[in-house]
């Protein structure tokens, strides 16, 4: 893969992941769970 189409790609699934963020209800609270509960498992002390 080009890095032309891969920087295309990329794009296009970041506007997706927007636009499903912004117009899909649950989603947003979802990915937000999810999100922090790795973050709080992750994390160095």
């Amino acid at each position: 893969m080009k890095t032309q189409n891969y920087l295309i790609l990329c794009v296009a699934v970041a506007v997706v992941v927007m636009l499903t963020i912004l117009f899909v209800p649950g989603v947003s609270d979802s990915i937000e769970t999810r999100l922090l509960t790795f973050l709080s498992t992750n994390a160095r002390a």
